[in-house]
């Protein structure tokens, strides 16, 4: 059989349409690359990872496919289910072609001075390799090995053929594939289905009584979205890249937070939210907001089973209450969790556009709160493999990403993304070693008032306490009357005030709230009695009370 009669076309994802529809404002950027590596430590067989790879490839179409446009008619091999997606007559259309024959590449680093430093520059520099969407293939994967017993299994992709738990369970396969060829076995029948099948299952969607449901839950939710939260103190432009810092939680921390995770009933993910919630209470005071959370976007067994892009952001609503215990907040925040699940499968950009939102999705439903307890962490063989993200696509704001659980191999990591005009390195680390205290604390007492949650980091308490406070300084004694009076002397048509797209000068400010004065002590005005203002808007207040 030729290659042209293998080719199929795949009608794609609601998902898809999004990234790809994205990617087209910004055709030559890598912002939508996504990938990771897979520490082993153990040796490999090449030949068998070789093999592995090859037939992992060739059962997963979302890794043999590109993407094309057109009118969506006339195409003999277009055998799959429902249609491509998009605008008018023009359709976004999914077309697999067969595998590459040889899809692993190697790199051998065990003579470099430093493998492990060559290895993470190697990876950067490929992470930032662009991909043409209209040619393929939207996937490269290479073996780097740092040693005879060590190698790391790296896998970049575009997010519009898998997203991260797409990519985890493919990964999941390709072990089972190597440790079944390694043993002289030949493996079990794949268990993927035909992209074709996984959009099928959306398809339905757009115009069921579900969705309509799912829609009035969220439209009640947010008839009053609260403005986005961040931590900067800088707004800019987004650089389309991302400052990164990675941490792993010390064992003792991470089983304390399994313990109160089974103790409390509270699941890990909606404790890893709270916690973040809580930090951002106590840095910003707010006591509502939203953080955007990614979702797997999927819910029959199809989807859930089959490497494909899904993935969907919406928002989760949190309100800690500073006198309400960290418990309680955890709790709230489970109820939610699971009220978002199970009303997942509306779509993150048609909220967006019902709530009649401007700018990026994630911008404007907050930052990122994204908790991969998913990802697993395969054996090939006999060798173990730590997984280690790189990149999970774009970055607007922050990005706070915990990954594993206190019984993975590589315990529970912390991972902060955050765009880099927006968050310096060592505010960054500082948000990052916040984050820890409040999980370091929460763990020790989750009975405590979320309002008394410390986010000072080493040096913040002494610089605010004592260092922006030690310097004294003398003050006149003198009432501050007399302090204005002298001002008006000195700068009388100086802007003093500016309230309700007007302005007052000093020596304007002075004659009006002396009108009032006058007035109030015509009117019998005493220290004694109580007045009260009605004020139209901020402009009169400000003289009637200074003359007041």
């Amino acid at each position: 059989m030729s290659d042209d009669a293998r080719t199929l076309r795949r009608p794609v994802s609601a998902a898809q349409l999004g990234i790809w529809v994205a990617q087209q404002l910004q055709p030559d950027s890598p912002l939508y690359n996504c990938g990771g590596y897979y520490e082993i430590d153990g040796p490999v067989d090449l030949d068998v990872l070789a093999e592995a790879v090859r037939r992992g490839v060739e059962e997963t179409e979302a890794l043999r496919s590109h993407f094309v446009e057109d009118t969506g008619a006339g195409d003999a091999r277009a055998d799959g289910r429902g249609d491509g997606l998009g605008d008018g007559g023009t359709r976004l259309w999914q077309v697999v072609t067969p595998a590459e024959e040889r899809p692993l590449r190697v790199v051998d680093l065990r003579d470099a001075p430093d493998p492990e430093a060559e290895a993470q520059r190697w990876m950067a520099k490929d992470m930032a390799r662009t991909f043409d969407l209209g040619r393929g293939p939207l996937s490269a994967q290479t073996l780097i090995r740092l040693a005879d017993d060590r190698s790391f299994y790296v896998h970049r992709y575009h997010h519009a053929v898998l997203d991260g738990f797409g990519h985890s369970v493919y990964t999941a396969r390709v072990a089972a594939l190597y440790t079944a060829l390694a043993a002289g076995q030949e493996p079990s029948a794949s268990p993927f289905a035909t992209l074709d099948r996984v959009v099928a299952d959306e398809a339905s969607y757009p115009d069921s009584r579900r969705r309509r449901q799912d829609r009035a839950y969220w439209l009640d939710l947010f008839t009053d979205l609260p403005d986005p939260i961040s931590l900067a103190d800088r707004s800019a432009a987004s650089t389309h890249s991302s400052l990164r810092l990675v941490r792993t939680l010390p064992s003792e921390l991470a089983a304390r937070l399994a313990s109160l995770a089974a103790q409390s009933g509270v699941p890990w993910p909606a404790l890893a939210i709270a916690a973040t919630a809580a930090c951002y209470h106590r840095m910003t005071g707010r006591t509502d907001f939203t953080f955007a959370l990614p979702l797997a976007g999927r819910t029959g067994r199809t989807g859930l089973t089959t490497p494909s892009a899904m993935v969907n952001v919406l928002p989760i609503r949190v309100t800690p209450d500073p006198d309400r215990s960290f418990a309680e907040l955890a709790a709230d925040v489970a109820r939610s969790l699971a009220d978002v699940l199970r009303h997942q499968r509306f779509r993150g950009e048609d909220l967006v556009r019902e709530l009649g939102l401007s700018g990026g999705r994630q911008a404007r439903l907050g930052p990122t709160v994204n908790v991969m307890a998913f990802a697993g962490e395969p054996v090939f063989g006999d060798s173990p493999a730590t997984v280690h993200p790189l990149s999970t696509g774009p970055v607007n704001d922050l990005k706070v990403n915990f990954y594993g659980s206190a019984t993975s191999r590589g315990g529970i990591r912390l991972e902060l993304d955050a765009d880099p005009a927006l968050y310096r390195e060592d505010e960054l680390t500082a948000h990052q070693d916040r984050l820890v205290r409040v999980l370091e604390q929460i763990a020790d007492d989750p009975a405590a008032p979320v309002g008394g949650v410390d986010v000072f980091v080493a040096g913040e308490r002494e610089r605010v306490l004592v260092g922006w406070n030690g310097a004294s300084r003398e003050v006149r004694g003198v009432s501050l009357p007399v302090l204005f009076a002298e001002q008006v002397e000195r700068t009388p048509d100086a802007v003093a005030v500016v309230a309700d797209a007007r302005s007052l000068t000093y020596r304007e400010l002075d004659a009006w709230s002396n009108r009032v004065a006058r007035w109030l002590i015509a009117r019998g005005w005493a220290r004694s009695r109580s007045w009260g203002w009605c004020c139209r808007g901020r402009w009169s207040w400000w003289w009637r009370c200074w003359g007041w």
